[in-house]
């Protein structure tokens, strides 16, 4: 009986644990660094467990590159005052980014100005 309990309780814990398993690792961004860019929301996801920002960034030729931003978790967010509309496409917004240590144009925004405002989260 007393095997059956402790094996229930350890199946029990592993249960509980699976779901901090799941979350992805923050080792891919370069926090070491930091990218200011101005651009044009093409999509903001209001999505659990992060949010996402497409942006276009004019790339200095006379077109843009797409960026893929990944933000704070939408629990986080609100408490602040964010929903699903604070950004719309075709908003004009200044990020400050950590952006991927491999190189490639994405990141994960940590600060969003719209309109000459930051908007905390």
């Amino acid at each position: 009986m007393t095997r059956t309990v402790h094996a229930a309780g350890a199946v029990f814990l592993v249960a509980l644990a699976a779901p901090a398993l799941a979350h992805h690792s923050a080792a891919a961004f370069d926090r070491t660094k930091s990218v200011s860019m101005t651009g044009t929301v093409q999509e903001f996801k209001w999505t659990n467990p992060h949010t996402w920002i497409t942006l276009a960034v004019p790339d200095g030729k006379g077109g843009e590159q797409q960026w893929v931003l990944e933000g704070p978790p939408l629990n986080m967010m609100v408490r602040t005052g964010w929903n699903g509309k604070t950004l719309v496409n075709g908003d004009k917004v200044r990020l400050l980014v950590a952006p991927y240590k491999d190189g490639s144009r994405r990141g994960e925004f940590m600060a969003v100005n719209k309109n000459g405002e930051y908007l905390k989260f």
